[in-house]
């Protein structure tokens, strides 16, 4: 049996995937470990990756498939005392593995750490998706602290095993990192941020596709949460939507100036945050409104 389970996700094609996997094989003192690669029916080229990757484990999730449901394929086939989740457009730092082992030591549910930016050009819609979203506006920026955390990314976490079977009840059907992160709050558990756990992020995106995952991200995040509320908890949220944007812009500020990184990139890139901001806020509205879970939302090669 494995110490380590690494689960990652493919979002979009095997460019992504090239690069990530060698960094997961290749990484200095790793424990005994499995890499499990969940993949849709979009990614082509997959069978060359099998042949160079032998050790790598790899399931298709056929069908239309969202995020959360290949996360819960990837966990439901791992074995690992430890699960560790990432996504394919991003690449750990060469002691990741075994410093979320080291981690794991100490009685927390789930760790995770900072995303960096990494090799991709430095365009203003790159930089804006990269703090607002991947960075969930500027909270896994760097310098991140080590202590209590109050979310932990989809791109870098990690949960003990023991923790993933008692709640497999409510992510059988769907892992939503957020939502199983907020639950574990609930529970009494703790998240914790580890400063040595970096995974940089590399993505390339252009304007239109990056506005249209705003919006539709923001819509995923509200439908997933809309069957937790009551019809007066669901109303309060359609009426506090058009003000989010201001919420989330003041967490942004907060984040990016109190550590003082990037902060020129930040600058150029503030007009578009706003933009991406706003289509999220309007996502959500909507994915309140619709008052169910919205399968539409799905994985693509966007």
């Amino acid at each position: 049996m494995p110490i380590l389970s690494v689960v990652v996700i493919t979002l979009y094609d095997t460019t992504h995937l090239s690069r990530c996997l060698p960094a997961l094989m290749n990484q200095v003192v790793s424990p005994d470990m499995e890499i499990i690669v969940v993949y849709h029916e979009k990614v082509n080229d997959i069978s060359r990756l099998k042949e160079k990757f032998p050790a790598v484990q790899f399931y298709c999730a056929r069908g239309k498939q969202t995020q959360d449901k290949m996360l819960a394929l990837g966990i439901q086939h791992s074995r690992g005392k430890v699960v560790a989740l990432t996504v394919d457009h991003c690449t750990p730092e060469e002691h990741w593995c075994a410093n979320i082992i080291k981690a794991h030591t100490a009685p927390y549910a789930a760790l995770g750490g900072a995303l960096e930016f990494g090799a991709q050009p430095g365009t203003v819609v790159n930089w804006a998706v990269h703090f607002y979203d991947y960075c969930s506006y500027g909270y896994y920026q760097n310098p991140v602290r080590r202590g209590p955390a109050c979310e932990l990314s989809d791109c870098n976490v990690s949960y003990k095993r023991e923790i993933l079977d008692r709640m497999a009840n409510h992510w059988a059907n769907g892992f939503h990192v957020p939502l199983m992160n907020r639950l574990l709050l609930a529970y009494g558990e703790k998240l914790w941020f580890s400063p040595e756990l970096l995974v940089y992020q590399h993505r390339d995106i252009d304007f239109l596709d990056a506005a249209r995952i705003a919006y539709k991200r923001g819509r995923a995040f509200a439908s997933a949460r809309v069957s937790e509320f009551t019809a007066g908890q669901r109303i309060f949220q359609l009426f506090l939507s058009p003000f989010l944007p201001v919420k989330l812009l003041g967490k942004l500020l907060l984040n990016v100036l109190s550590k003082k990184s990037h902060l020129d990139a930040f600058i150029r890139a503030f007009p578009f945050i706003v933009l991406f901001l706003t289509l999220w806020s309007a996502g959500e509205f909507v994915g309140f409104l619709a008052r169910k879970h919205d399968d539409a939302i799905l994985v693509t090669q966007e």
